[in-house]
């Protein structure tokens, strides 16, 4: 390998996730095919609404990154990847990239994020955990103070910054962060910060080395240190913290540091928050604590809902809180039973997979088992994890799935080729009854493990779907089987029972037909999405719906959802259980119109699809 190809190895394994797979052999091939990109001061990179086939590495510079209304979600600096959201979405970018200084980048072709996404763990956990931790938000930042999803970062500062000129010595430096009982101090130039020392510096850089003591301060500081702006999200600096392993960042305005968020600042903020209990979930190294942590929850889930936070945010934030209990006790179960005899992966199925759970949910998952599994051989060893797995998420309030379908069931255990003989029997001979009940099974996602099984068997799903129409038909007419709640004159109807006689189920009569309708839509025109309005935007760009249908479809399910999470919210409140029923009586005019014209665009969509896929069974 030539010098410019070594030096850009060198300056990627210099920033995660290169540094912790710098031993892949693979990443010499990548570099070969990496280009160089110098780019001005205000040029863009992804244009608005542009496609993108690349992962962007930032070797020198600063970019902004802006949602479609051009306003600022966040900037980025030497180090950060970007670019990988919209190749996860097939290219599509729901944001843009525009250089705020001259920048030098490094454009990785789409193909090799792929590859090593799917191929190598580590790599492709850096960016679940991105995902994790960067939930989109759409709050105006004056009254998005609630959560650490939707707050910015300056509402995390409580103090100006404390600052000391590079001329200082180790010694004037700590009197002075002892005198402002401070754990960490700018160093500026002329009012430019150039570096920062923190408590933790003095310990390790100073005292443990028997430096001097008269020592100049620049000799341990950290030069040019991580900053964020002050219109960036709080959410943002727990990103950064976790992804470059620091504990202070300084946050700057104009240029100029105003002060500086630690650690312990966002502790205090929101210690219930959802990154944090997802950092906790992983800490834990008994049942006992992790059943601690799922009490907290409940104040989780309220505090995105008081935030005003989109139930996309939500049910992402709860999906993913959800996804580290299975991931934590399945490194538990492998410590207990030991390393597992095959490969295998854990599937979510359902709203999990979906990314679109809120705090009611019980369990729906499986096992999916490399084909050199053995029944006799391995069978006990999957049945005792699967079992312990699933009693335990019982324990941490995912309560067992009334129908059966989890993993400890040997009928939902099975190998990769048994599994897409399943699907092929479904799918080619399909039966109306029989696919009510294995509907869920068509929203899978692999959690833990060799996610490549579950992508193997998403993609068999997809080519059997689009290849037989009757199936499709099928599974239309069960799309319309369960109705919205209106009668005459679109007046409620309410279908609960005993106490709960005056109300009407918003998941099983407003959302569950919503998703109903899309996945049939999506197997239709093979997307490969799980979330629904994901599948959205994969039907309308497919054609599949009259124009602005699919905007219709989206505003319902927003809608339906909004009302379903603020009525659990009160629900908690008011020291009751969480359930998806609600008295429309306890409904604003404002709610029961908006509900009354969702359920209206559901009921035409049901319409649509049973003329769409019609007398096509064959």
């Amino acid at each position: 390998m030539d010098v410019e190809l070594t030096e850009i190895l060198e300056a990627l394994c210099q920033h995660p996730p290169f540094n912790e797979i710098a031993d892949d052999p693979q990443l010499n091939d990548m570099t070969r095919e990496i280009e160089i990109q110098y780019i001005r001061a205000g040029e863009w990179v992804i244009e608005p609404s542009a496609l993108n086939n690349t992962l962007f590495f930032i070797r020198s510079g600063a970019i902004e990154v802006l949602n479609k209304e051009e306003k600022l979600i966040r900037r980025m600096n030497e180090g950060e990847l970007f670019g990988y959201f919209s190749l996860l979405r097939g290219g599509k970018s729901s944001q843009s990239m525009r250089t705020i200084e001259d920048s030098l980048l490094y454009r990785i072709p789409a193909r090799w994020f792929l590859k090593l996404y799917e191929e190598n763990d580590t790599f492709s956990e850096f960016f679940e955990l991105a995902r994790e931790v960067r939930l989109r938000v759409a709050m105006d930042s004056k009254s998005s103070d609630v959560s650490l999803m939707t707050c910015p970062v300056i509402s995390l500062l409580r103090r100006p910054p404390i600052s000391a000129p590079m001329s200082s010595t180790i010694r004037a430096a700590a009197q002075i962060m002892a005198e402002h009982k401070v754990s960490s101090l700018l160093i500026t130039d002329n009012e430019e910060l150039i570096g920062i020392v923190t408590d933790r510096d003095l310990r390790t850089r100073a005292v443990a080395k028997g430096l001097d003591y008269d020592t100049p301060i620049a000799d341990i500081m950290t030069r040019d240190p991580i900053v964020m702006d002050s219109g960036d999200y709080a959410s943002e600096a727990v990103l950064k913290m976790m992804e470059r392993n620091v504990h202070h960042i300084p946050i700057v305005k104009n240029g100029l540091p105003i002060g500086v968020v630690s650690t312990g600042d966002i502790i205090q903020k929101e210690s219930h928050g959802s990154v944090f209990l997802i950092s906790d979930i992983f800490k834990q190294t008994d049942i006992e604590g992790l059943k601690s942590i799922s009490r907290k929850m409940t104040h989780t889930f309220t505090q995105l809902v008081v935030a005003d936070a989109n139930t996309q945010m939500i049910g992402n934030a709860m999906s993913h809180i959800g996804t580290a209990f299975v991931k934590r006790l399945l490194q538990l179960a492998e410590e207990h039973f030991g390393p597992p005899p095959v490969a295998y992966c854990f599937i979510a199925l359902g709203s999990q997979a979906r990314e679109e759970q809120t705090i009611k949910t019980d369990q729906d998952n499986a096992l999916i088992l490399s084909n050199k599994f053995d029944e006799n051989l391995h069978g006990d060893y999957f049945k005792m994890l699967s079992d312990w797995v699933c009693h335990h998420l019982d324990d941490c309030g995912y309560t067992l799935c009334t129908g059966d379908i989890m993993a400890s069931n040997s009928r939902w255990r099975q190998p990769l080729s048994v599994w897409k003989e399943n699907f092929s029997e479904w799918i080619q001979k399909p039966k109306a009854e029989a696919l009510l009940s294995l509907s869920i099974f068509f929203d899978l996602r692999g959690i833990y493990g060799d996610k490549n099984l579950a992508k193997q068997l998403n993609q068999h799903i997809r080519k059997e779907a689009k290849q037989h129409s009757g199936f499709l038909t099928l599974m239309a007419r069960n799309a319309n089987q369960r109705k919205p709640p209106l009668g005459f004159f679109r007046q409620f109807v309410l279908d609960g029972e005993g106490k709960q006689s005056r109300t009407f189920n918003l998941k099983e009569r407003g959302i569950a037909p919503i998703i109903d309708i899309v996945r049939v839509h999506a197997l239709a025109c093979g997307s490969d999405k799980l979330n629904t309005l994901e599948r959205i935007e994969d039907i309308e760009a497919a054609g599949l719906l009259p124009d602005g249908r699919a905007k219709d479809l989206a505003l319902a399910l927003e809608m339906i959802g909004m009302v379903r999470i603020r009525n659990q919210k009160d629900q908690i409140e008011a020291g009751e259980e969480a359930n998806n029923h609600v008295n429309p009586e306890n409904l604003s005019s404002f709610e029961k119109r908006h509900l009354r014209d969702a359920f209206h665009i559901v009921s035409r969509q049901q319409e649509f699809i049973k003329f769409r896929y019609a007398g096509k069974r064959h």
